[in-house]
């Protein structure tokens, strides 16, 4: 099912259709941390724009491995509000507003 019209432009909006895992590559995917089999929600801070192809290539594929970078899958009891992300622009917290709060500290 895709994402809601409005949340996926947002998600474009926030990304610059650059992939916010590597920076490296146009955004492809969208990507849900918490997977929608988990309980996932469409709501940005559940969302990663990446490259990749599928569940398979790129940064979404990455994402779907066995050992995916920082906060790219989710426990379906995380709140991925809280949940800090590695980015390519560094360690963050998404919010639901579309605002990405680097420089993230967890103790």
């Amino acid at each position: 099912m895709p994402w809601p019209a409005k949340v996926s432009r947002a998600i474009e909006s926030r990304s610059g259709g650059v992939c916010e895992g590597c920076g490296q590559r146009p955004a492809t995917e969208k990507h849900h941390r918490k997977f929608k089999s988990r309980g996932g929600k469409d709501v940005l801070s559940n969302a990663l724009h990446l490259c990749g192809w599928g569940n398979h290539t790129g940064c979404h594929g990455l994402a779907h491995s066995a050992d995916p970078p920082e906060g790219w899958a989710v426990h379906s009891w995380d709140d991925p509000r809280l949940e800090p992300v590695l980015l390519h622009v560094g360690r963050a917290l998404l919010a639901d507003d579309g605002t990405v709060h680097t420089g993230v500290e967890v103790f």
